[in-house]
């Protein structure tokens, strides 16, 4: 089933929500798999681009910028499954301080 989701970042805070936004200042598209790789550690965000298993439209500098944004897991943590559990955990990593002028919507969609 395929997912779509953004969160808006301003004021150093983070509004996660479902769906589509209508003008995102970033797209990031892939498969549901890749995209929970790349959030466990398994799989490099440079690599799945340069690979064409992430699709990235719109503000480029916001995806250099994405890497920053959220806490990396705990060693040891047991790996997110499920994309939904990305995205219950963004609220408590997110890392305010990189986001410290930025006002940006990153939009998310995944495919099966």
């Amino acid at each position: 089933m395929a997912t779509q989701y953004h969160f808006h970042i301003a004021n150093e805070s983070i509004e996660v929500q479902m769906g589509t936004h209508a003008s995102p200042n970033i797209t990031l598209t892939m498969k549901e798999s890749d995209y929970l790789d790349m959030i466990n550690g398994k799989l490099n965000g440079q690599m799945a681009f340069m690979s064409g298993k992430l699709k990235i439209a719109g503000d480029m500098g916001l995806a250099l910028r994405l890497q920053n944004l959220f806490s990396p897991p705990e060693a040891g943590s047991p790996p997110l499954e499920t994309v939904q559990e990305v995205i219950d955990g963004m609220p408590e990593g997110f890392n305010p301080e990189a986001a410290k002028g930025m006002d940006a919507v990153f939009q998310f969609d995944l495919t099966d």
